[in-house]
């Protein structure tokens, strides 16, 4: 209670002071080269392709003369990491402008994040897919179902426009969650939202360390206002065991109704540290999606990085991936190899 009075007392009282604010500049950028094979539902579909893009995001911040913290970010981002649609002349998606959304007060051990918060709790119960491109490429050769099987049941039952607090309840790591219209971006105003989508969002996180080994527990709902439709909810967990100095384990997964869908998923990945410099990492993920007329549709994805630092910010990836996905008893697949290079700089 005394870090939210602290807080209350940051934004309401004039606490903020005139302290010049510090901004910093980082960036990345990216390169490969990808080739998939597999089963398309589309007329064409580049068996092999070169992408390239990257992200500049610049951090805002400052203190108040009571030593809360304050701060924002804005980014301008190329995404690279989905196969982007392109027009008939073949122009590509420009980039995006991002940020400016949130602000993040940081006081004693606990953080209170106002405005868009986006895919609160969505982590825990997700994985499995290690490929940063590959799977991307995999799975433009499948006819999509409405199951992933990388995504938690938790993704996005928290995101819009509300207040997320992070702190510390003993040994426990506690991140909690509420958005007043579910999918709302920096204004949580929609059209006809007290009879459509969902409100009331909320999510909950807590981290905390069992027998050497790290586990976040998670679950989520959220308010149907539509008459007919179902509420949200969701539960996931993930667990990760450091099995040596080389070797780690991670293994989760999620339940949840979701959309009037039952939807449940399963993952297990491993990491290698094959040397200072070079990672070996293999995943694995199923997952699932039952409508409430029946209707089933599954996806599992296996994939593979070895990634090596050559210092600098500056590393090289290679990847595989293999998606395979049933759309109501239609069963298509698809794999592709990946190989590039990224940057932070």
């Amino acid at each position: 209670m005394k870090k939210l009075l602290t807080f209350v007392s940051a934004i309401s009282a004039g606490a903020i002071g005139t302290a010049a604010a510090d901004v910093s500049v980082t960036g990345s950028g990216n390169f490969y080269y990808s080739a998939g094979s597999g089963d398309t539902n589309q007329t064409a579909q580049e068996d092999s392709m070169m992408v390239t893009g990257g992200t500049v995001i610049f951090a805002m911040s400052t203190e108040t003369t009571n030593g809360v913290t304050v701060s924002g970010s804005a980014s301008i981002t190329a995404d690279t990491d989905d196969v982007l649609e392109y027009t008939a002349n073949k122009a590509a998606a420009g980039a995006v402008v991002g940020g400016m959304s949130s602000l993040t007060f940081g006081m004693d051990g606990m953080t209170v994040t106002l405005g868009d918060i986006n895919n609160a709790g969505s982590g825990t119960g997700e994985g499995g897919d290690v490929s940063t491109f590959a799977s991307s490429h995999a799975g433009a050769f499948v006819t999509k179902p409405a199951a992933s099987s990388s995504d938690s049941a938790m993704d996005g039952i928290a995101d819009g426009t509300g207040i997320n607090v992070s702190t510390s309840i003993g040994a426990a790591s506690v991140d909690a969650t509420f958005v007043s219209k579910v999918a709302s971006g920096r204004n949580s105003l929609l059209t006809a939202s007290k009879t459509t989508g969902q409100s009331s969002g909320y999510a909950i996180n807590v981290g905390f360390d069992v027998a050497g080994a790290s586990v976040n527990v998670a679950a989520g709902g959220s308010q149907a206002k539509a008459t007919a439709d179902k509420n949200n909810s969701a539960t996931a967990i993930s667990v990760s065991y450091p099995a040596s100095d080389a070797l780690s384990l991670t293994v989760g997964g999620s339940n949840g109704t979701i959309g009037g869908a039952d939807e449940d998923n399963m993952f297990i990945k491993a990491a290698y540290t094959m040397d200072a410099d070079t990672t070996l990492s293999i995943g694995y993920g199923t997952g699932d999606n039952t409508t409430s007329a029946g209707a089933l549709d599954k996806s599992t994805t296996t994939t593979v990085n070895v990634s090596r630092s050559l210092g600098g910010g500056v590393s090289i990836f290679a990847e595989y991936a293999s998606v395979e996905a049933d759309n109501i008893g239609s069963t298509t697949s698809g794999s592709a190899m990946a190989v590039g290079t990224s940057v932070s700089f």
